[in-house]
């Protein structure tokens, strides 16, 4: 559910920007949103296939959008100048490219707290197949007592 609030967010911003550079702030917040976009559009295709494959296989693809994610939503926090708390701030305050994106203030944060939650479920994935595929069982015939 997450990875399909990410692509509606995402791709209303790409929308809002079109294909040019001229409607973004920089060419690093559209290089990150086309990132997040494709991060999204992988992940949904992941989860759809992933009763079919192998766990290594589930594994690698698990690290490959954990570091997606983790990349979109660094590069997000990186470039972009707003936080969950300065949203309401006058729009002078934010350097001059931003200016006209203070009205998507809400969504640009919401677009990078659930990548970085996405982000976090992955590693989180990851760690728990890790987990289970390094199986820690007891030996037989060996007691704790050593008798």
């Amino acid at each position: 559910m997450a990875a399909v609030s990410e692509l509606g967010l995402v791709s209303q911003q790409l929308q809002r920007g079109g294909n040019g550079y001229e409607k973004y702030p920089g060419k690093e917040f559209k290089h990150d949103l086309g990132l997040l976009l494709f991060s999204c559009i992988g992940t949904l295709l992941y989860l759809i296939g992933h009763f079919y494959t192998s766990m290594g296989f589930i594994m690698f693809f698990t690290f490959v959008f954990a570091v997606f994610w983790g990349t979109g939503a660094g590069v997000m926090f990186a470039v972009t100048p707003f936080r969950g708390t300065n949203c309401d701030a006058d729009p002078s305050t934010f350097p001059p490219a931003w200016q006209n994106y203070v009205s998507q203030c809400e969504i640009v944060v919401s677009i990078q707290g659930v990548a970085w939650a996405l982000w976090g479920l992955m590693v989180l994935m990851l760690a728990g197949m890790i987990f289970h595929a390094c199986e820690i069982r007891p030996r037989k015939n060996v007691s704790f007592y050593g008798a």
